[in-house]
């Protein structure tokens, strides 16, 4: 019941990362002027959303083998996939509230849109780290008989990677929130003195 309800919790998670992704793109577009169509990216989020769930219900079911069984999360590498893309979700937050502030200070003159290009290219460094991560790992652990102890301390280690650069990029969002609320700021002091 745990794990369901874990796994729930993420996928739940995921879809709230792009709904807010979707919002931002949304309001890049609308503050730049220049509407691009939504209906690929919206099919992109859904592809990936099918992805994740499809790993998640399969990992449950018991229909990906498993190197050792577990009653948690933590030795399940689908479990740490799920946080390498709640990991490449951010960083395209982060993109979208970036171009978002170069929009408002350049009052709508920001000529080129790099954010969905940032948000590429780190989802792809995000499936490197796992790929370059756990192809060795598995490999060390079937070619030593690896314990599901010291299978969870390699998977733990991950784990704890991913959160270190979730937190670097939660910084960084607030560094970018704090630059719009300043901008926002000497708006209302300039509108109040005019």
């Amino acid at each position: 019941m745990y794990r369901l309800f874990s796994f729930a919790m993420v996928l739940f998670w995921i879809l709230v990362q792009q709904t807010c992704l979707l919002c931002a793109r949304w309001a890049c577009d609308d503050l730049s002027g220049r509407k691009k169509p939504l209906a690929p990216f919206l099919a992109a989020q859904a592809l990936l959303f099918l992805i994740v769930s499809t790993a998640a219900v399969s990992d449950l079911a018991d229909w990906i083998p498993r190197l050792h069984e577990h009653t948690n999360n933590s030795p399940s590498m689908v479990w740490q996939f799920l946080c390498t893309v709640m990991l490449a979700l951010d960083g395209g937050l982060i993109a979208y509230a970036w171009r978002f502030y170069r929009l408002h200070a350049l009052k709508g003159n920001l000529p080129v849109d790099n954010a969905l290009k940032l948000f590429v290219a780190w989802g792809t460094v995000c499936l490197l780290l796992y790929g370059a991560y756990f192809a060795p790992a598995l490999s060390v652990a079937t070619r030593h008989s690896l314990t599901l102890w010291e299978w969870e301390y390699i998977c733990l280690f991950y784990f704890r990677l991913v959160n270190t650069c979730y937190l670097l990029l939660e910084g960084a969002m607030a560094i970018v929130v704090f630059l719009l609320w300043r901008n926002l700021r000497k708006e209302e002091a300039f509108d109040a003195h005019s």
